[in-house]
């Protein structure tokens, strides 16, 4: 089922773009050479510099013209110095705290459950094996563990009215009352319109709208676009009351999510906009000189705040459900941010970026003052080298990737910005007022920041995450937030970016050029590009020659079903990592299982560091679950170990200190 999109009136103008009218998209001017031999003459819309006295980084709300010099966060309209904001300090992008994570835990009877994922490239094959996994996870929810008075499983009964054996309950009340909702990751190119622009097209932005509103032919209950558990019969009209029907449709519904969105995938930002954010946008306008070529946004999105409405019941728990492959590209709406989506180049950063992106003289070549004490422009070593990065150093495929090193500046929303809203505080409305949380406060009820839950099934190796019994054996079992503080794994999976200090697991660190070092759990070390072996360790198999278009790998795992990435493939638009061309690159999920050369066949899947969505897990605590996209066993589905089952597992522990018991 496909939908109009809403469009409001903003400021006394009627915007119509998506309504059926046509509405230009100004780029303004081109861009200007800004002093370098390797500039472009035109581009999408960028400045030919970054406003005198202002700083691009934290600049997302509040803009005005001064007498013609555009006011932006840090900047100064007189022509002076410009500051760096830390946006993570940035109320206008963040909001306020929330409570800490520190108080009794509540419990209720009903669950609302959103499953956001990832649908860039390469998705599908993960997304088909969480779809068979998710009759496990309707299981999970319907029909609890029996358990003994230490907690211990004693059993799973099939149906939710089966008596437990004598000394065992539920470990919760079977659930009569589920919403089961989907999302994606795919939010457009945040203003970029250029034909060369990335992301640009309906195809490319589900606008953060349930799936059965942005896909057709997808059924939903009472055509509400979520699924509604409801044997009881309770509901107007009553939703479903058979356990394989409900199930099919959830399966149904994961398909239909596919792997062609937006590759500057938003997966935090777009489960933000469907449960928080008070004013969700229905576009991005780039507004031309003198607006300086920043894009502002458009219209409120009246019909996701009905969605929201309906899907999200004030005395529920709230569950996420995250399922993805890359490391979070959340693109802040507003400013410059639609410059990552550009065919044209970005900009170049000072060599203090190189160092230490925290430092003070870290700034974009191009920027139109020099922070106070830091060595002019025209001496640095690396503006030099003009204001704009080659090709070679700039491919599309890494926008998102270590900003404030190689731009002066991060383009993302602060971690700050999800563990706040995530958290229970209050959130930034349009102008940056801090407004009541709409995912907690609704309708004039609350909802008690101990019920949300965030479970992360991201890149990680799945050793990292284990607890030390179920590193061996068919059964796998993931160690909860208190486990990973004790044993120190939030170090060894994310180190601390503040103090510029790298994940103590070497397979954790993104980076374009090979690494080196050892899994300090397994004592797996990594092995360099040269190999040909897939499995030469059991983490990631080995490095790959990335040619400075793609990241090394922090975890592969065996695909349940080999792919061959002819000329069929690429005509059918399949999302394959071994083409022909990319057998330079010597990725180890083209190498045979017995070892060889790179060719045309996919025999594993991988994944890239999730460090975002692990971050605001590990700020959340006891409300999160964490697991590893990477499977450990793919084959055998006998095993409790198959596929995502370990997550469900987790899920259904953390549900079970939410939910009333019987």
């Amino acid at each position: 089922m496909k939908r109009r999109l809403t469009c409001a009136a903003t400021g006394g103008l009627l915007f119509t773009l998506a309504c059926g009218a046509k509405v230009e998209i100004g780029h303004g001017a081109p861009r200007g050479g800004g002093g370098s031999d390797d500039s472009p003459s035109g581009g999408a819309g960028a400045p030919s510099s970054l406003p005198q006295g202002g700083s691009i980084v934290g600049s997302t709300a509040g803009y005005a013209d001064v007498g013609g010099v555009s006011e932006i966060s840090g900047g100064s309209e007189s022509g002076g110095a410009s500051t760096v904001v830390d946006p993570n300090h940035d109320p206008s992008l963040v909001g306020e705290p929330g409570p800490a994570d520190n108080g009794p835990q509540a419990k209720v009877g009903r669950v609302d459950l959103l499953l956001a994922v990832d649908n860039s490239i390469g998705m599908a094959e993960k997304q088909r094996l969480f779809s068979q996994s998710a009759p496990k996870l309707v299981t999970r929810l319907i029909s609890p563990y029996c358990v003994s008075a230490t907690g211990a499983v004693v059993s799973q009964p099939a149906s939710p009215t089966t008596a437990c054996p004598q000394g065992s309950s539920r470990e919760f009340a079977p659930l009569g009352d589920l919403h089961v909702g989907v999302i994606t990751s795919s939010l457009g190119s945040h203003g970029a319109t250029g034909m060369q622009d990335q992301c640009v097209g309906p195809s490319y932005d589900d606008h953060a709208h349930l799936l059965p509103f942005v896909r057709p032919n997808v059924a939903s209950y009472d055509s509400k676009g979520y699924l509604n558990w409801d044997p009881q019969g309770l509901s107007s009209p009553p939703g479903e009351s058979d356990v394989q029907a409900f199930t099919a449709s959830l399966q149904s519904m994961i398909a239909s999510v596919g792997e062609h969105g937006c590759g500057l995938e938003a997966q935090l930002e777009s489960v933000y906009r469907f449960l928080i954010d008070p004013q969700p946008l229905v576009s991005l306008h780039v507004a031309p000189p003198p607006g300086l070529n920043k894009a502002v946004k458009v219209g409120f999105d009246m019909e996701l705040l009905q969605e929201r409405a309906d899907f999200l019941r004030p005395d529920s728990s709230v569950v996420v459900l995250l399922l993805t492959d890359e490391n979070d590209c959340s693109v802040q709406d507003e400013g410059y941010s639609y410059l990552l989506a550009s065919a044209g180049p970005m900009f170049r950063s000072t060599s203090a970026c190189h160092t230490d992106p925290n430092d003070t003289c870290c700034q974009a070549c191009a920027e139109g003052t020099r922070n106070p004490g830091c060595a002019p422009f025209a001496r640095d070593s690396e503006c030099k080298k003009g204001n704009y990065l080659k090709p070679a150093d700039d491919d599309s495929n890494l926008r998102c990737f270590d900003q404030k090193r190689r731009y002066g500046f991060d383009l993302l929303y602060p971690i700050a910005r999800y563990v706040n809203g995530f958290g229970g505080g209050n959130v930034p409305d349009r102008a940056g007022k801090p407004v009541a949380n709409p995912l907690f406060h609704q309708n004039g009820a609350d909802r008690d920041p101990s019920l949300f839950t965030l479970a992360v099934v991201a890149g990680a190796p799945w050793q990292d995450l284990a607890t030390p019994a179920s590193l061996s054996g068919d059964s796998l079992e993931y160690q909860t937030p208190s486990q990973l503080n004790m044993n120190a794994r939030w170090a060894t999976l994310l180190g601390d970016p503040a103090t510029n200090t790298p994940p103590g697991d070497p397979f954790m660190r993104e980076s374009t050029d090979e690494r080196s070092g050892t899994n300090p759990v397994i004592g797996a070390s990594i092995v360099p590009a040269s190999s040909t072996d897939p499995q030469a360790n059991v983490i990631n198999g080995h490095e790959q020659n990335t040619l400075n278009r793609d990241l090394q790998f922090a975890c592969t795992f065996e695909l349940p079903t080999r792919v061959t990435c002819d000329q069929a493939a690429s005509d059918a638009d399949v999302g394959c990592d071994c083409f022909a061309e990319e057998a330079d690159r010597n990725p180890s999920v083209c190498n045979p299982p017995g070892g060889g050369p790179a060719g045309t066949t996919q025999y594993y899947a991988k994944a890239y560091p999730g460090l975002r969505e692990l971050t605001v897990a590990k700020e959340l605590g006891r409300r999160t679950v964490l697991g590893s996209i990477c499977a450990r066993n793919t084959t055998d589905d006998s095993r409790s170990d198959y596929g995502y089952e370990p997550v469900f597992d987790a899920l259904g522990q953390r549900l079970a200190a939410t939910l009333v018991k019987p």
